[in-house]
């Protein structure tokens, strides 16, 4: 369980919105946020994962797919698996193409903190199995003839479950909406 947090708009606020033909979702129930935020992921492939370690932050682009709310992606390794061993706190985030000359309230993207885990393919292939199940690009890669050097590779399995997400798409009423975990 959790719980939706709607920022309100002042007076000013309201008036530019009107102007601009923004309508302000004013309630929400948690079901139609979470639902919202799977539809979103749903609908994109690439976010912008944030680690850190040492007290260096690290922001990588990659490709996920996911399982509702929690998303998963293959990874080589490198800096952000070092980064998740020592601090599994993460941030990603997503966006839409941005034109604020054409539409200046077209902003739309979201924002996700979580806690991250991972582990190495061949370290548990039943495990590997059940997550391969959500992966979109799979099928693509076996009509390829790919699939298999994919399967053969012992890439890493890094897994994020959401404890905070924060959406932003004025043309759907959102203007900061916040979904934190109780």
């Amino acid at each position: 369980m959790g719980k939706v947090m709607i920022p309100k708009a002042n007076q000013k606020e309201q008036a530019a919105f009107a102007h601009g033909g923004v309508t302000l979702i004013e309630s929400l129930s948690e079901e139609a946020f979470l639902q919202m935020a799977i539809e979103y992921l749903d609908n994109h492939n690439v976010l912008h994962l944030s680690t850190c370690k040492n007290n260096e932050p690290r922001c990588t682009p990659v490709e996920y797919f996911n399982n509702g709310l929690t998303v998963h992606m293959f990874c080589e390794g490198g800096g952000k698996i070092s980064n998740i061993k020592a601090n599994p706190k993460v941030s990603y985030s997503i966006a839409d193409p941005y034109n604020p000359a054409q539409d200046f309230f077209g902003a739309s993207g979201m924002q996700v903190w979580g806690t991250a885990t991972f582990f190495k393919k061949n370290d548990d292939p039943d495990q590997f199995k059940q997550i391969v199940k959500y992966a979109r690009n799979m099928q693509e890669l076996d009509d390829q003839g790919l699939g298999e050097a994919a399967e053969s590779y012992n890439f890493n399995v890094v897994s994020i479950v959401p404890n905070k997400i924060r959406r932003l798409c004025y043309r759907q009423g959102y203007r900061g909406v916040i979904w934190k975990k109780e």
